[in-house]
């Protein structure tokens, strides 16, 4: 017999031998899929694991996958966005110790490069922190709607993207142009996410001034310049509401402008969280136009300081103005400011210097005030409170009243704002806005 030749093997054990071996090879599948599912998990290590991930996936893919992972994903990305301020913290005083340290001018212009780049990231961050932080991260656990996820899984990865960069000096971030592209699309970035979050996520569950608490005063927080606290007093002594926070701040924007015109109401407007979403909107985008022009002078001093021999001659701002529209609830807004070279184009520089008499000296050398003045009077609960103000509250005093979960919160919020630009041109120099516990929000002109 040949030993090479294949053995016959009956036609019934050969059916027996394949049934047996496909038997062993499903559950041997069904094992490996029970035993490596990502539901089955324990949080704490599917939480490991997702850390590894792109916050891409995890924002578009992971989190769609099942309640567990959705879960699971929320808690890292909100965690991720969180620990991304602490981070650019570090990386501001390590460059700024760096500064100190430097040797040679090209370690001095990387350096001021590097800072100037920070800033205007770490600005974007404060708004966007301003905008999320109610939802993603409650000041208490007893809320009314489930905690949302910070979503923004691309925009964390440029953002990781971007500080990485930086922490190396990376000539691509050294480059001016360069500098200015990746920092100008990241805001783009942070601009376009506010937006969708405050049109989608946060008008779907804030149906009530007790959830969106005192983001106007958020939002005023991320000024750059021109914040001052009046009055702060803290009390545990109300039966009613268990305790409150008072204050008192007044806010100034330099060459800036905010009107509001008596105009025909729309009767499809009638969405009370629609009005309150775009006044923060309005807030937003006035308050990031006045520290972007900020920025761009504070650089270019800063720049001029550091005395460094350029190539080319540094060349101040060019001239630059925003401005802002928008018509709701019977009111029509126009909002916006200039920067300083526009301001001086338009008032400092309409007399020729050949025909001076006093009078005229005086009219170009005292140019009109047209500071924005924003009062806010607060009264609220501590869980409503501005984050600003957050670390400084004796919570453990109002602990017993957290638990029982009062539904007496209160909160009355009086924005005053006083608008010496429209006064000069004739229009309303003043507008009060209104908010308060109850769900209709009351505005008065």
């Amino acid at each position: 017999m040949n030993v090479n030749k294949r053995q016959k093997i009956p036609s019934t054990k050969c059916h027996q031998l394949e049934e047996s071996q496909r038997n062993r090879t499903n559950s041997s599948i069904e094992y490996s899929c029970h035993g490596y599912a990502l539901d089955t998990l324990p949080p704490e290590v599917l939480e490991m694991v997702l850390r590894l991930l792109p916050f891409h996936d995890l924002a578009t893919s992971v989190r769609l996958v099942s309640r567990h992972c959705s879960t699971t994903a929320a808690i890292v990305l909100n965690s991720a966005f969180l620990k991304a301020g602490a981070r650019i913290e570090s990386l501001i005083k390590h460059i700024q110790n760096a500064m100190k340290c430097a040797k040679t001018e090209s370690e001095l212009f990387n350096c001021s490069k590097a800072l100037n780049a920070l800033e205007l990231v770490k600005a974007q961050y404060k708004m966007l922190r301003a905008v999320t932080w109610r939802y993603t991260h409650p000041p208490t656990k007893h809320q009314k709607f489930p905690r949302l996820c910070f979503y923004a899984g691309s925009l964390l990865d440029n953002l990781n993207e971007l500080l990485g960069r930086i922490a190396k000096y990376h000539s691509s971030i050294v480059d001016s142009r360069t500098a200015d592209s990746s920092v100008t699309s990241f805001i783009g970035v942070c601009k376009r996410f506010m937006n969708f979050f405050e049109k989608v996520s946060e008008r779907r569950v804030n149906r009530s001034a007790l959830i969106s608490g005192c983001k106007v005063v958020d939002i005023l927080d991320c000024l750059i310049e021109g914040r001052q606290l009046l009055s702060f007093k803290e009390s545990s002594n109300n039966k009613r509401f268990g305790g409150t926070v008072s204050m008192k701040l007044k806010y100034t924007m330099k060459r800036a402008w905010f009107t509001c015109l008596e105009v025909s109401k729309n009767a499809d407007e009638n969405s009370w969280r629609d009005e309150q979403r775009f006044m923060y909107l309005r807030l937003r985008r006035l308050v990031g136009s006045v520290n972007e022009h900020l920025f761009e002078n504070l650089h270019y001093e800063h720049e001029l300081l550091l005395q460094i021999s350029f190539t080319l001659p540094l060349r101040p701002p060019p001239a630059s103005t925003y401005s802002g529209y928008g018509e709701y609830g019977g009111r029509f807004f126009y909002y916006g400011n200039m920067n300083k070279y526009a301001y001086e184009n338009k008032f400092m520089h309409t007399v020729s210097t050949a025909h001076l008499t006093v009078e005229t000296e005086q009219q170009v050398q005292r140019p009109p005030s047209f500071d924005l003045v924003i009062d806010i009077e607060l009264k609220c609960t501590p869980e409503l409170a501005p984050l600003a103000v957050k670390s400084n509250l004796r919570f453990d005093e109002f602990e017993t009243y957290e638990m029982k979960m009062c539904r007496n919160q209160q909160l009355y919020l009086r924005m005053n704002v006083t608008c010496p630009a429209s006064a000069a041109n004739r229009l309303p120099g003043n507008f009060v806005w209104e908010l308060r516990s109850s769900r209709c929000m009351r505005k008065n002109s």
